[in-house]
């Protein structure tokens, strides 16, 4: 037997084998095509479940008081350019959109943005404030021709924050009418010019791209569709391999087939990825107008718009901020691709190229400006939606935040506590009393320090803050006691926390017999101690409770002088209820909570409840006038003879205190160290002098 004999027995015959191989092939091919099947149906439902269901965790957005104008109202031009300057309205001397203003002859002329108020959405408007004598004489509308009924305008309530859990990214959704025609177009222009006739995967910018690759001999061109870095975006990771190419392709591909053109543009709008701010990620152009720029997207000059999509090539390494010139060119690149496509005419295309990119500071728009105002927020939001996905699926939160007040108080904390010891800290609060709307508030020093919020958390002895609750307790009961009563100011020794203890009078000086109109006026310290003796401690301790004290507290005799330890916040909850005609109202900072389609789910009521007499609380609220006027606060008399007002001092100089009442809030000033230590500050000298700047900057008028 011959080799090849040999051979031909061992091997198949040739029609065996092809037969043999043909069944493999197509077991294979159908387990292959059976495997990409069910892989279809799951890259199918996963693709379109998410994409049809809520795509992202929105943050909540918190907003302050919205600013309403009427006929009539106390206010001044410059107090309203300043509140539209703090809203990122542009000064323009002709008005062509929302977003802008124009002073005119004593009068403002307005185009107010749109906006989704607690009550529902507003139209742009555009009207014209007159004022006169430092008031509004009349307002004219001239968008919409006809002016709404209530014969009111306001303005918009200004962002001051998002709330952003670890799990959540940071963004601002908008639908795709609410885009300018301009952005659409050049974010079409520069990343997908072909966006509406491909069906989610271009093949020849696929091959362009990789041939213009290969030549360079590095990646210089992507060749994905706008649709495929949506799919990459949403729901892969940015791993460069061909795995990843091949389900970005196939969920392209899917996305298409399920969903509309406009769908995907207006997803992609809000997914893309378009900066930093510092460990949170900026997604969607609506927040990325407004971390550049500080207003909404509909807003932005040619200029700003090409520096905003040609951010998308790369974010870090066209960083304005970090990078300006190169960010320059990118941006000029742009326009020029606008330009030539016709969106732009010479003049406007030459206009655009001089334009300075002008950007806010980093974080500037929001991220967490107002700590401590914002940490009473997020108390309150616990307090009143425990259900915490509602906390997380992009409330609307309104607010009674002023920022012009908030402003005003941290430029008083800035220039009157320069020159104190750095150690001294600082605690400010404001309220409307009538509404019981806390409106701002500052925790430290450092107004931006995100840490102890001595607002609420540091609980200090109150001193002569103490006297106007025993008085009220007394004038409540006018068959015993009025203003003209007359107390006893002789030496007294007492049995206080199980020591004996021996009140003196500020000066170390007894004068016999006194009014209680004087020992308030004047904060005589042992009269008031027989006055709350004489009423009784239980009496006191109720007191506090009906002023809206929430918490218990024992009273000793020392407790008559102040030693007690209480929060500014609590503070200022005690004298809401005597500024307000003895009327109580429990003080929040959250007004209303809409979900996302603008249902209602929390609204602060606070039910009035009538806990002093108005005869008594007038005559209180006289004393404390004369006490500015020529009493304990008469250096803030001089300039401010018609506020209300209180100082208070605790033991070695501890704690230096001061609140002051005028026609429509509360404001409550407290100066000590945290270690306790002496600060050789009295409320005269120390909190009230805070105060005093606060109303020079605040003035005589205001919103």
């Amino acid at each position: 037997m011959t080799w090849l004999s040999s051979l031909k027995k061992k091997l198949p015959l040739p029609r065996q084998a092809l037969r043999y191989l043909g069944w493999t092939l197509l077991k294979l091919s159908l387990a292959m095509l059976a495997a990409a099947a069910i892989y279809l149906v799951y890259l199918d439902s996963k693709v379109t479940q998410s994409f049809r269901g809520q795509k992202w965790q929105v943050p909540a957005q918190v907003f302050g008081r919205s600013l309403q104008l009427q006929q009539g109202q106390p206010l001044t031009l410059g107090a309203l350019v300043q509140e539209l300057e703090l809203l990122q309205y542009r000064r323009v001397s002709d008005i062509t959109g929302p977003g802008q203003f124009r002073l005119a002859n004593q009068a403002v002329d307005i185009y107010r943005r749109e906006f989704y108020f607690a009550d529902g959405y507003a139209a742009p408007e555009r009207f014209l404030v007159q004022f006169r004598q430092q008031r509004i004489e009349r307002i004219q509308w001239t968008i919409p021709t006809v002016a709404p009924e209530s014969g009111m305008a306001r303005l918009e309530a200004p962002l001051i924050e998002h709330l952003i859990s670890a799990q959540q990214e940071d963004r601002e959704l908008l639908r795709l009418e609410q885009v300018s025609p301009m952005l659409r177009d050049t974010l079409l222009l520069v990343e997908d010019r072909d966006f509406y006739r491909h069906h989610g995967v271009a093949p020849l910018a696929i091959l362009r791209a990789f041939l213009v690759n290969l030549t360079a001999g590095r990646t210089v061109q992507g060749g994905s569709t706008l649709t495929q870095q949506l799919a990459k975006n949403m729901y892969l990771t940015q791993d460069r391999t061909l795995w990843r190419k091949i389900n970005e392709a196939l969920m392209a591909l899917i996305l298409e087939l399920r969903f509309s053109k406009d769908e995907i543009l207006e997803a992609y709008i809000n997914e893309v990825y378009i900066g930093q701010n510092f460990a949170h990620p900026v997604h969607g152009f609506g927040l990325g107008s407004r971390f550049y720029f500080a207003k909404p997207l509909n807003e932005l000059t040619a200029a700003e718009t090409a520096l905003l999509v040609g951010l998308i090539k790369g974010p870090s390494f066209y960083d304005p901020r970090r990078n300006p010139e190169r960010a320059q060119r990118r941006r000029d690149l742009v326009l020029r691709l606008m330009f030539e496509q016709h969106m732009l005419d010479q003049q406007a295309y030459r206009e655009a190229l001089e334009e300075p990119i002008a950007l806010i500071a980093r974080g500037q728009h929001q991220s967490d400006r107002y700590p401590a105002y914002l940490a009473k927020v997020r108390q309150e939001l616990r307090s009143q939606l425990q259900d915490k996905t509602l906390q997380q699926s992009g409330l609307r939160i309104f607010t009674y935040f002023d920022p012009v007040l908030q402003q005003q108080a941290e430029s008083a904390i800035a220039s009157s506590m320069r020159g104190l010891d750095p150690a001294i800290e600082t605690a400010v609060v404001l309220a409307s009393y009538r509404e019981g709307s806390l409106t701002a508030m500052v925790g430290g020093r450092d107004p931006r320090f995100a840490g102890y919020n001595r607002a609420i958390d540091a609980r200090r002895q109150i001193g002569s803050l103490i006297k106007p609750v025993i008085a009220i307790e007394a004038l409540d009961q006018p068959e015993r006691f009025d203003l003209q009563t007359v107390l006893l100011d002789a030496p007294i020794q007492l049995r206080s926390n199980q020591q004996d203890w021996q009140p003196q009078n500020f000066d170390q000086t007894f004068r016999g017999e006194v009014t209680l109109l004087d020992t308030l006026v004047y904060s005589y310290n042992v009269p008031m101690v027989r006055l709350g003796l004489q009423l009784g401690m239980p009496q006191v301790a109720a007191a506090l409770s009906k002023l809206g004290l929430q918490r218990r507290i024992t009273l000793h005799p020392a407790a008559l002088l102040g030693a007690i330890e209480l929060s500014p916040l609590e503070v200022t909850q005690l004298y809401q209820t005597l500024a307000n005609a003895g009327v109580h109202r429990s003080l929040a900072s959250i007004a209303v909570v809409t979900d996302q389609q603008g249902i209602v789910l929390y609204q602060h009521q606070p039910a009035p409840i009538r806990r002093y007499s108005v005869e008594a609380t007038a005559l209180l609220h006289d004393a404390m006038q004369q006490s500015v006027q020529r009493g304990t606060a008469r250096a803030l008399g001089q300039q401010f003879p018609n506020l209300a007002g209180k100082t208070g001092t605790s033991s070695d100089y501890r704690d230096s205190w001061f609140v002051a009442m005028d026609d429509d809030k509360v404001v409550t000033v407290w100066q000590g160290r945290d270690d306790n230590n002496s600060t050789g500050l009295t409320g005269s000298s120390g909190a009230l002098q805070l105060t005093r700047q606060f109303y020079r900057l605040h003035g005589a008028v205001r919103p």
